[in-house]
Formats: C-alpha cells, structure tokens, sequence
C-alpha cells in the first residue's frame, strides 16, 4: 500500500518556531520570578517571613505550619503556648525564628528529618499527671511496621495534659501513670493509637503509616502535586499494592484496585495475559480504547516493566488532570514512576516466587458412548436415520474402544496440560553518595503454556541514574533494555488449537498404538499440532534511554529539558513441518497436504521525544502559585518487512535460500507520523482552602493535512476545603478533611484503528498496487486510487464535566472518595456510505457523538486492635454508554449501533420458552413462516413489531430488537487485609454486577460445524424434561434451524464474583535478622483465581463479554515466594 501527501512536522523551519516558543515562555516565567518575592516552599531550604506585634506561641505555630511544611511536637505542660509575645523576621530560616522566639528561656528544639520540631523545657524530664498522684512509670519504644523508631510521638494520659514525646531512638518514660488509663499515641503521617493500661510498666507499641495522609504527594502529568491542593480525579496506587498480588503483568495487578479503571482479563495465554485497560467507558467508534500509558514520562506497555522497580502510578481519569497531554489522552492517562535511589548507602533486595498455573474453568466434552448416543438423538429429532447402529454402541458399551477401530480419545487431556510452571525473579540495588545516585533492577519471568511449545520469557534491566553537579544542576541518564521471547505452534493458533482439543469428536483417533498419528478430523489433529508441526518463534527486543537536565538556579524555579528514544523490534520466525496421519494401520494423508514452509517476518518501532519545561511555585501570605510552561515534540517511525517460501526438500536446512524460489513472496510496510505540542498548567491555592487549576495544551499531527492538524484542548478544576473552615471548626473531632472539587475540559484523539490496525493518514487518498491493465496487447502491472479522500477531518474530540468529594474521617481511618462525570465525545470519525459507481471505499468524516456518564466510589477503613493492624477497602464504578448522533449512519448485525443505544448492543430476537406441543406451534407465529419445520421443544419468539410498529403475526426482521448490554455495569472490589506479629493476610475479592454474554458457535449450539457437545448441554428438552437449559436436540445446520438465530436466549448473566487474589506471608522478626545482617526478610504464599460464582455456562469465564468457544482459559495460580532486603 502506497500512501499519499505523507507529513511531517519534523521540518528544520518548524523546529525553529518551537525553540522560539519555548524560550519565550522561559523568559516569561524568568521575569515572574524575579518580580515575585522568592518563598521556598519545601524541606530544609524553607524562610519564613513573621510580622507579629502581640500573640501567643500558637499563633505563631499556627502561622509557620501555614508557610511551611514543619510540623511542632510538645508537651504543653513544659511549653507555655499561652504566653504573648512579639516577633517580626523577613526571609529568616527556621532556626533563626526559633532562637528569637526562645531567646532567654529553658526551651530548646530538634529539628527531625527537615519537617519535624520537637521542643522540650531542659527543666522537665517528664510530667506527672497530678504532683500529688502517685503511679508508676510506663516505659517503652514506639516503631512503625518495619521496626525503625519514630520520632517525637506524642504520648498523652487520654483526657489529660500530661504525656511526653519520644526521643531520637523512639523511646519514651512517662512517669505517675494511674492503673487502668488510656494512654494515646499520635504522629504524623501515621494512624493513631489509644492503648488501655493495665499492670504493666513496658509498653512498646506499632504505628501504621496513614497511607491516605493529607500531605502524600502525588505524580501527576509533568510534575507532582500534595494530594490535599488535587482538584482532578486522580488516584495513586503503590508499589506495594502491586507486588502482593504477585502476578506477571502489572495491567492485570491492576484490576479492581480503582473505582472507574476496568481492567478484563480475557486470556490466560502467556505472553498475552495482560488485562485490557478502560478508563471510565469506551471512548470511540473506530479507535483504541486503551489509555496513554507513560513511564517515566514516556510511552510503553505497562506489562514490560519488573513490578518491583515501580515506584507509583497514578490514574488520571477526568479531563481536567489529563487535559495537559491534550490529544493523547482521551482515554485517560495511567502514569508509571520507577524507583529511583534515595540517601546514602547501597541496598539489594530480592523478591521472587515459583508456582503453578492450571485453568480455572473450560468445557467438559462427552466420551463416545454419550457422544454416539447424543448423535443418533439429533438425528432422530431431525427425522433422520441413526448414524451409529446398536451393534456398534455395544461394542464400546462391552468391549470398550480398542484405539484401532474403534476409538474414544479424549482430545482435552491429550492436548491441554493441568498444570504449567511460572517463576518470577526481580533483583533491586540502591545507592549512591551525596553527588551520585543508583538505581539498577533486573527481572526474569518465564510462564509454560497449558500446550506443547507454548511458553513465554521476559528479562528486563532497568537503570536510573542521578547526579546533583551543584546545588542547581542535576542530571540523570535511564537506561531500560528488555527481551521477551514466546514460542506457539506455528500450524495454528493456541486459541484453535485449545478450541478443536474441547470440540473435536471423541470418535475421531489422536494417537495410535504404535505411536503414529492418528488421522483426526481429515488429518487435522491438534495433538500433532502441537507437538510435531513446528514452532513460531517471536524475539521482541527493546532498548529505551532517557536524559534530562534539571536546573534549580534559585528558589522556587526549575528547568526541566529531557530527551528520550525508545526502539521496539519484532522478529518472528516460524517452519511448519507436515506430518503423516493413519487410521486402521493404514497411511491416510499428509498434513498439510502443500508440504513444509518458512517464514521470517521482522518490524521495528523508533520513538523520539523531547520535552523542555520550565516552572516556577511560591508561596506569598498563604497564598500559593505554581506555574508550568513546555514544549514537547515527538515522532515515531514503524518498518518492517516479511518473506516466505516452500518446498523445503533437506531436513535441517531450513534457511528461506533453501526453499523453492517459485514460491517465494515478500512484503514490506513504513509508516511515520509526528506531533508537536505547547502546554501549560497554573495551580492557585488560598490558605490551602481554595484551590484552582488551569490547564492547557496545543497539539498538531502530522496526521491531519494542513490547516486541520492544530487542536487546543483546555481544562480548568476548582476546589473548596470545607474543613479547613472556621465554621467546621465544631466537626473537625470526627472530620479530618473534606473536599468537595469540580472540573470541565476537552480532550482530543487522533488515532483511528481498522481491521485491527491504526490509519495513518486518515484525509488522504490510497493507492494499492496489484491493479493490473491491457495495455498494447498484454498485461501490465499497475496501481490504483481504492478510497475516496477527505481533506478536512481533524480530531476528535471529548468534553467531560467531573464532581467529586474526597474526605478523611475519625483520625483519617475512615476515608470516602465519591465522583460523578459526564463525558460527551464528538467529531467522532466515522464512514458513510457512497453511491457503489464511484467504485471506492468511503472516505473518513468527523461525524457522529456519544456520551457516557457514571460514578466512582471509594471507602476504606484502616484500623489496630491490640497487635492486630487491618484495613478494608471497597470499590464500586458504574458507566452507562449512549450514541447520541450518527447523523443518520447505522449498523446492523448481531451487534447494532443506533442512536439512543448503549455502542454495539446486542440485537436479536426475543424468546419466549418453548414450544411444548404442536397445537402451540399452530396457534404461534414462527421463525421463517413455515410451521412444518418447527417441533415442540424448538424456541418460541416473540412478535414485538411489524411494518407499521404493531405485531404483525410473523416473526420476522422487524422484531428484532435490543436484547443486551456488553459493557460491564457496577464493578466493584473489596480488599481485605490484617497484620499480627509478623504474619499479614490479605484476599483480594473482585466482580461485575451486571453485564450480558451472548454464546454463539460450539457455546450455544451442539455438534457445531460437525464437532462433539459438551456435557452441559446434554440437558436438553424432551417431553420428559420441558424445562431444559438447551432447547430440542438437533444435528447442527439440519433442516430450517431457528434455534440457532441470535436471540435473548443465549444471553446469559455475565455478573460474577471472584476471589482474585489471597496472600499470607510472615516478616521475620527484627533480633533474629539483625544477627544475619538483613533489614528484612519475608516469606509468603499466593493464590489468584481461586474460585468465581457466576451462572454462565458452565466452563466459560464471565469477564469474556462473548463466547464463541475459542478462548485461552485464564489461570488459576498457586505461588510460594519470598522477599528479602540487605
């Protein structure tokens, strides 16, 4: 295919303009630093500017807690906070205010970790809750799970205020504590405690770290923001989060962990396990589905990276968090950060496991006596005669199949393996010094395949690199090379291979005595397949490396240029070798009858991108700013080419050279496309009260002609921190923050995807070749024009409004986050049909729309009882998908899209039982007219419609109608975990409420295309059991079958709840390591897929929105692995 008016944006004169853009908005934000007075906004580099004439020391805390992000801990008994005074600095550094604040006093300070102040009177050792009191004196250590020490944690007599704070190795000694008192332990960034006291005087105690706290910092497009100042629906999901679910590919470890991210994993075949991401609904008529998935700012597949080099990632789901990747992000964005080395030091950690794979569920096929049996039924039912005689279903009811001429091969235990092995090995090393930085992870993931020559390997290396030259410059290199590697039989496809193992006739021969292969269905015998016809091998190499620079030359300001390219090539290579088949001892033929072949295919992707940005934040009277400008170009170039040939007559000299060169054929493929984009974000925020957030992004692509490729995608979010009101100031006991936020921006989506495969130049005119002409007497070869052109289509587009309430509850252990969106997408492209004299396809068109809107729902519980920490979080999403404009365009088959629909209903006949007798058969319409063909048993329809809209007494095309969804509604998740002395406990419970599956093909109809019936459908209706889940057995295509049309019949509840994941593992205690000189060690043993309730038929999974019984099971997995870190 030859494609015309190819663009690129590469241009020398186009890459000017964007250098001149880009230091335009460099100087801009220059000159705003400069006119702004410098406020640093984080970790040891903060001043704090002070103008208090007369106030008390809580007001003054109060105020530097606003202009920072310290944080004071003290006991008011030795610290008076009541006490006026007066205080007037400019741009000092916390130490300076502190010494001014406590000149002449008792009071010294610490400051911890550059966030922490711990005050203390040098005259008090401790408090004593009544002078007069006596007690006894309660010892002991306060540590967070991994047993480090805490820090300056508050310890209060509950009711009092008496208490003390730990010291620098987390211990504390509170002296004259009564019996029977609570005494309440707080920090922050960690859950509360409040321990009841009983005889004992050692009392050392656990904090669990507020996962959900309010100043957690979240990445976000170019940059990151504190989770509180977050206007957008974005969600943050951790490492940890993922690595417990110990499974091979992070798109799956994904599934069910947030509210409106579908993520269906409709295979368990290895390499292509991975769940399909959808980001709160479909998005397109004719494009991906898939979001933009970056990692570390650039773009690639979620499931190469090692699980245990990710840092985070980050959902950002409403238009006002990814409008900043404009074009590129109408499906919503999912950001990966990896791991990057921090402090001094090296550290090495392990974590790997090794386990097995078996399916959780496929169809049970019928052994020959009830396949034989079923056979004759049919047939019988058909007015036919009966295929197998009784003389010959005594032989096998007696004598049993003799595999010689008689055969019963179960095809499902001679193809499909119950078990396969899986392993997973990752290697992390962290260190540096106070210049440089390391980060290093290798991986290694192999998975066998339920079938012979089917397995899957991965080996990733990943290396971030940092170096800080000088206070303002730092500069980093990342470098990530993987290799995959799977191998499948090269005959056929391990989907058909595993669907003709389920339906192949138990009567057919597999294997014969003696070794040689049985003849199958007409020589096609899935056991040889697999085995013997050859293997089809796929390398998929990949090299990525990244740059970037970082200047902080003062205060507030940074300059961001990084520059990436990443190369991904795939190199197939496959030889199919025939095999000789025999029935009865004799030769019956060879398969395939045209002999061997060869084949070699190569491809390669290259991706080039560079980003320059620059931003500037500070922080003026409680009023904060950040401001980001950039430029980011980027392109992609695709190539590859393919040959093959035949007739190979030496084995082992399987070279293409060495083939017939009269079969020989090639093929050849490039393609290219580019982008430019300018975008810009400001974040505004009042007292950490009132925040605001703009953002905008220009796009242009070199896949739109000229004066259509530009498309401005802006968005702006508001929000109100009802909590930090004076008003709620009588809530705050129970409340600890809420937040209500809204947003609206636009979107746009340049990608078109047709037969599978993206359109590269949708507005232009193409050319195949292979259009040959008479010309002078002979043939000539030639081209010819095969689409008509559309010049002006440009993007689509979408707008979505969002709503949202996030708030934290009793000490931050009860959390809610609830969203509400509507998002309408337009200029939807789309073809529309042309006169057939115009004599080509039709052209593309910005026309069409759609809308969906839904909810996000979000609450966990976190908690301790005694020794025992446990947490409980549940997710709940539902979407409702509507066509709103085709402008007058429709498609119709067993899927329909009409306005007013949910996008590819189902669309058939309603049914209504069956017919029970003939005399219901005479007083019915039915299927195609003619009553003569209907029996009792067969399926009964409905007559809905006709011509003018009213029942018409037939049953015809007018009655067809909606008869199902196959989109998922209401999916939801429930997380449940606990941690006790070491051991912790999680199970991981995952489902959809609502969603249709239409079986088709061997699914539905038995003996489909001449093959067996499962077992499940041999519960069909006979006039001794009417109410059977299969209607009247028929031999498949006999007579005038109106069971097999589409129908609500075969729609069947795809709802289903499934335990996805179980984990226990045990930490091994601090004393016993320390001797062993590991930080950590932990071992555990995992489960996934462990059972589904659903009312599917039986061996189908439910997350398949059809089945038409080809399919690779998914999973069921046992895992034992273990973690450990020096």
């Amino acid at each position: 295919m030859i494609m015309l008016n190819y663009f690129s944006i590469r241009s020398q004169k186009k890459y000017g303009r964007v250098w001149y853009c880009f230091f335009r908005y460099i100087i801009l934000i220059c000159l705003c630093a400069f006119v702004l007075p410098v406020q640093a906004t984080t970790g040891k580099s903060q001043v704090i500017t002070l103008n208090i004439s007369q106030g008390n020391i809580t007001d003054i805390f109060k105020e530097i807690e606003k202009q920072s992000d310290y944080h004071f801990f003290y006991n008011d008994e030795q610290i008076d906070t009541n006490k006026q005074v007066k205080i007037n600095v400019f741009s000092s550094s916390i130490e300076d205010v502190l010494k001014q604040l406590f000149k002449g006093t008792n009071i010294t300070y610490k400051v911890v970790d550059h966030s922490y102040i711990v005050l203390t009177n040098k005259y008090f050792k401790n408090i004593s809750p009544n002078p007069g009191q006596k007690g006894k004196c309660i010892t002991g250590r306060v540590v967070d799970p991994t047993d480090s020490p805490l820090i300056g944690v508050n310890v209060v007599v509950e009711g009092t205020a008496s208490g003390t704070i730990t010291d620098q190795n987390g211990e504390y000694s509170l002296e004259n504590v009564p019996d029977n008192v609570n005494l309440l332990f707080s920090y922050v960034g960690y859950l509360p405690r409040t321990i009841k006291t009983g005889n004992e005087t050692l009392l050392n105690v656990i904090l669990e770290e507020d996962t959900k706290r309010l100043d957690e910092v979240v990445v976000v497009g170019y940059g990151t923001q504190k989770r509180i100042n977050l206007t957008g629906a974005v969600q943050n999901i951790t490492s940890q989060d993922l690595i417990k679910r110990n499974v091979g590919n992070t798109s799956t470890a994904l599934q069910g962990l947030i509210p409106g991210v579908s993520v269906v994993q409709s295979s368990g075949r290895p390499g292509a396990d991975g769940g399909n991401i959808t980001i709160r609904g479909t998005g397109s008529l004719n494009s991906s589905t898939s979001p933009l998935i970056l990692i570390d700012g650039v773009e690639g597949d979620i499931n190469n990276v090692d699980m245990n080099a990710i840092e985070s990632v980050s959902i950002l789901k409403d238009a006002a968090s990814a409008s900043i990747y404009g074009s590129r992000a109408s499906n919503g964005v999912v950001l990966v950060t990896t791991k990057r080395a921090q402090g001094e030091g090296v550290k090495v950690s392990y974590n790997g496991y090794v386990g097995l794979n078996t399916p959780t569920s496929m169809p049970d096929p019928v052994n020959a006596i009830e396949y034989m049996e079923a056979v004759n039924v049919a047939r019988a039912n058909a007015d036919m005669d009966p295929q197998y005689s009784e003389d010959i279903l005594n032989i096998y009811r007696t004598q049993g199949a003799d595999n010689i001429n008689y055969y019963d091969t179960d095809w499902r235990k001679a193809v499909i393996k119950n078990t396969a092995l899986v392993h997973n090995h990752s290697v992390s090393l962290s260190g540096g010094s106070k210049m440089f930085h390391v980060f290093a992870n290798g991986g290694y993931y192999y998975q066998d395949g339920q079938i012979s020559n089917n397995t899957y390997s991965r080996m990733t290396l990943r290396l971030n690199t940092d170096a800080q030259l000088t206070k303002w410059l730092k500069v980093g290199l990342d470098v990530n090379i993987r290799q995959s590697k799977a191998t499948n039989p090269c005959l056929d496809s391990p989907e058909s291979i595993i669907n003709k193992a389920l339906t192949f006739t138990p009567v057919f021969s597999g294997v014969n005595n003696d070794g040689s292969w049985g003849f199958g269905q007409n020589g096609d015998n899935p056991i040889a397949v697999s085995k013997v016809a050859g293997v089809a091998t796929g390398v998929t190499p990949e090299l990525g490396i990244k740059g970037f620079v970082l200047l902080q030359p003062f205060k507030g300001f940074e300059a961001l240029a990084s520059y990436s390219s990443r190369k991904v090539e795939y190199k197939s290579d496959s030889f199919i070798n025939p095999y000789d088949t025999y029935e009865n001892g004799v030769f019956k033929t060879t398969y395939p009858a045209n002999g061997n072949s060869k084949y070699e295919g190569w491809s390669q992707t290259i991706t080039n991108q560079f980003n320059a940005q620059a931003s500037y934040e500070t922080n003026i009277l409680r009023n904060y700013l950040k401001i980001l400008a950039g430029v980011q170009t980027e392109e992609l170039t695709n190539r590859g080419f393919s040959a093959s040939r035949k007739g190979f007559e030496f084995e082992g000299f399987e070279e293409l050279n060495h083939g017939d060169i009269s079969t020989a054929s090639n093929a050849g493929t490039r393609n290219e496309w580019a982008m430019m984009s300018y975008f810009a974000r400001v974040n505004y925020a009042f007292a950490d009260r009132y925040l605001l957030e703009l953002n905008g992004r220009w796009d242009a692509s070199s896949r739109f002609m000229k004066g259509h490729r530009w498309g401005f995608f802006p968005s702006f979010s508001v929000g109100w921190r009802i909590s930090e009101e004076s008003f709620f100031l009588p809530a705050k006991k129970w409340v600890d923050n809420l937040k209500i936020r809204a947003s609206y921006g636009t979107l746009g989506n340049q990608d078109i995807i047709l037969g599978g495969n993206p359109v590269y130049f949708p507005y232009a005119a193409s050319i195949a070749s292979g259009y040959g002409y008479w010309f002078d007497k002979k043939e000539g070869t030639g081209v010819a024009q095969t689409q008509v052109a559309n010049e002006k289509i440009s993007w689509e587009k979408s707008t979505q409004f969002n709503a949202g309430i996030d708030a934290a509850l009793l000490n931050s252990r009860l959390s809610v986050n609830f969203d509400y969106y509507i998002r309408n997408i337009n200029n939807m492209l789309q073809q529309f049909p042309i006169p057939m004299y115009v004599g080509l396809s039709s052209p593309w068109e910005n026309a069409g729309s759609m809308r969906n809107n839904g909810w996000d729902l979000s609450v966990s519980w976190r908690d301790r009882i005694g020794n025992v920490g446990y947490h409980i979080t549940g997710n709940l999403s539902d979407v409702k998908n509507e066509v709103t404009n085709l402008y007058g365009n429709e498609y119709i088959d067993t899927q329909i899209i009409r306005e007013g629909l949910p996008l590819r209903s189902w669309y058939g006949y309603v049914s209504d039982g069956y017919f029970q007798t003939q005399e219901e058969i005479n007083a019915s319409p039915v299927y195609g007219g003619n009553k003569e063909n209907i029996k009792p048993g067969y399926i009964r329809y409905k007559d809905i419609s006709g011509p003018d809209g009213k029942p018409d007494g037939e049953i015809n095309d007018y009655d067809r109608t909606v008869i199902g969804n196959p989109y998922a509604r209401y999916e939801f998740s429930l997380n449940l975990g606990a941690e006790w002395k070491g051991f912790d406990f999680t199970v991981f419970l995952q489902g959809v409420g609502k969603r249709d599956i239409l079986y088709t093909e061997a699914g539905a109809r038995p003996f489909y295309v001449g093959r067996t019936i499962f077992k499940n459908q041999l519960d069909y209706w006979t006039p001794e059991n009417r109410n059977a889940e299969f209607p009247l057995l028929l031999i498949d295509g006999s007579g005038n079958n109106p069971n097999n049309i589409v129908s609500d019949f075969w729609i069947k509840s795809g709802a289903y709840l499934r335990m996805k994941n179980m984990v226990v593992g045990y930490t091994l205690p601090k004393k016993i390591l320390s001797k062993l000189h590991i930080d950590n060690l932990r071992i555990y043993a995992s489960a996934q897929n462990l059972f589904t309730i659903c009312s599917a038929y039986k061996g189908y999974d439910p997350e398949n929105s059809v089945d038409r019984g080809s399919f690779y099971p998914v999973m069921q997995t046992f895992t034992f692995g273990v973690d450990i870190r020096f």
